[in-house]
């Protein structure tokens, strides 16, 4: 390691130390020789703010090691209590990140992302946050683990209960508005939508829109905490490619591909169909000839073409999306972009047009996703980088320059939450909860 890096590891740690300590552990230690040592330590003579290494005692170094030590490790994450993120160094074990503090640094964010549409984008007004859904908080706080519950039986009676409560009227609330109300994932959308927790996670396909949501909430831009961590905001992305091998589509081919004796056999016999319609019709016999129809039926890829185009009429896609299918499967998404042969109905009001909402699904009752996709890909293939998640840190002391930017450009309240009147069918979404809640008491 060169001087240059031995250097800025030695700001680190002791920003690091000095952070804890102003939040509350200067109190807990319990050695006088190591306070007295701490007081000695000095800033460089030439004004830079880097630490003088002169200063520094072996005693001050060891503390120093163990707390950084400590941030290199993930946070322990249980499935009784809310983790969350002490300092970057700890959240490098999650995401390749980038601090951003100035304007210009923010413009060119927005420049080079703005008219991405191939990412899922999530913004959290907290950098020390971990991405868990809304089930997964209730989960916890509740200590419904420890009862124990369930936690297929929950959610399959929880859209059950959406379809059936009040008449049924968020089922035909999601009919009337262009969804399916017998796709699970569907259902679990529109509950998620209006507050009811669920396992999904909101993203979009709008670096904007996300970047509002990152500033939305925000409250006082100067936290009064010392963690440097407390002083940003957050925007998460995803390459769609990466997640794309944990899709709806990639599901329903593997499926496909599973039956494809059944499916071939299904061909045939709308093959024979059609070529008794075409022995009419002499103009099509060349093009049409046994040879070719036959050829055709024999073709893997060709018979995947004609399910994937045949079966989600028949209901396939809400066969694949039941909750029973999906409970095995880690971590996936869900949209219906560019999906005009796998649609689930997710584009189901205004909202969420706007906002160009995608899902994430994350099958722990307990463990938030960047914590399952870790795990995913270090026991698929423990060499791989799993950095496939970025995150920005933005400056808290940038959200009124972020809203009023975004303001300028038409992302606003108004845009981003067009439908308005929600407070009935958050009601329903509330009353469904509670009743499923109830039912495992």
């Amino acid at each position: 390691m060169d001087s240059t890096e031995e250097q800025r590891l030695l700001d680190e740690k002791i920003k690091l130390f000095k952070e804890w300590g102003e939040s509350g552990g200067w109190k807990t230690i319990m050695f006088p020789d190591l306070l007295e040592d701490l007081m000695k330590v000095k800033s460089m003579p030439d004004g830079s703010g880097r630490t003088d290494p002169k200063t520094v005692s072996s005693l001050v170094r060891a503390a120093l090691n163990a707390m950084y030590g400590g941030q290199l490790m993930p946070p322990i994450v249980h499935q009784e209590h809310i983790s969350s993120y002490q300092s970057f160094v700890q959240k490098d074990n999650f995401f390749e990140q980038k601090q951003i503090d100035m304007e210009q640094e923010l413009e060119q964010l927005i420049t080079d992302f703005s008219g991405k549409k191939d990412h899922l984008f999530r913004g959290l007004n907290d950098a020390k946050f971990m991405l868990y859904s809304s089930l997964q908080r209730d989960w916890i706080w509740e200590k419904r683990e420890a009862r124990p519950t369930d936690h297929q039986a929950f959610l399959e009676r929880l859209v059950a209960n959406a379809r059936l409560y009040c008449g049924g009227a968020l089922a035909m609330y999601i009919q009337q508005h262009g969804g399916d109300y017998n796709n699970d994932i569907c259902v679990l959308s529109i509950l998620q939508h209006y507050g009811c927790p669920t396992p999904l996670l909101d993203w979009t396909y709008n670096f904007l829109v996300a970047l509002y949501f990152a500033a939305l909430g925000t409250g006082s831009t100067i936290p009064r905490s010392a963690r440097e961590i407390d002083h940003y905001v957050s925007l998460y992305y995803i390459e769609e490619k990466w997640f794309a091998p944990s899709g709806l589509r990639a599901m329903f081919e593997v499926s496909l591909k599973g039956n494809l004796p059944l499916i071939k056999k299904a061909m045939r016999f709308h093959v024979g169909q059609l070529k008794e319609y075409l022995g009419i019709m002499a103009s099509f016999s060349k093009t049409f000839s046994d040879e070719n129809l036959e050829n055709f039926t024999n073709d893997d890829e060709a018979a995947l073409r004609w399910a994937m185009r045949t079966f989600p009429q028949a209901g396939f896609t809400n066969y694949i999306c039941e909750i029973e299918k999906l409970k095995p499967i880690p971590v996936s998404y869900f949209s219906d972009r560019d999906e005009e042969l796998i649609p689930i109905g997710l584009q189901n009001n205004q909202n969420v047009i706007n906002q160009e909402g995608v899902f994430t699904w994350n099958n722990s009752p307990g463990f938030p996703i960047e914590h399952m996709v870790r795990e995913q890909v270090q026991q698929d293939n423990p060499d791989a980088s799993h950095f496939y998640t970025h995150c920005f840190n933005i400056s808290k002391a940038l959200v009124p320059y972020i809203l009023a930017r975004l303001q300028g450009l038409g992302i606003n309240d108004e845009f981003v939450f067009p439908e308005q009147d929600q407070k009935y069918l958050r009601g329903v979404a509330d009353a469904i909860f509670a009743i499923t809640s109830a039912e495992f008491s």
